[in-house]
């Protein structure tokens, strides 16, 4: 693989992992809202939740692969 196409390859998993852990955090809200019939708010809470966590985890991923690029 070349070095171009290894990092698309990396850059398209980062972003499938940010959309990943979002959707994640609102199913899981979703379905606790049914089943304690507190709609919307635990859906709006874990959303929000996840939306910080992906984002860290995305600032994180491109911190660290920007830190292996600069390395001598």
């Amino acid at each position: 693989m070349t070095d171009g196409v290894a990092t698309g390859v990396r850059y398209a998993a980062i972003g499938v992992e940010f959309a990943a852990i979002i959707v994640i955090a609102v199913v899981i809200g979703y379905r606790l809202d049914q089943w304690l019939g507190t709609a919307p708010f635990l859906m709006l809470l874990l959303t929000a939740g996840g939306f910080v966590g992906a984002l860290r985890r995305l600032l994180w991923s491109l911190k660290r692969d920007t830190s292996e690029h600069n390395s001598p």
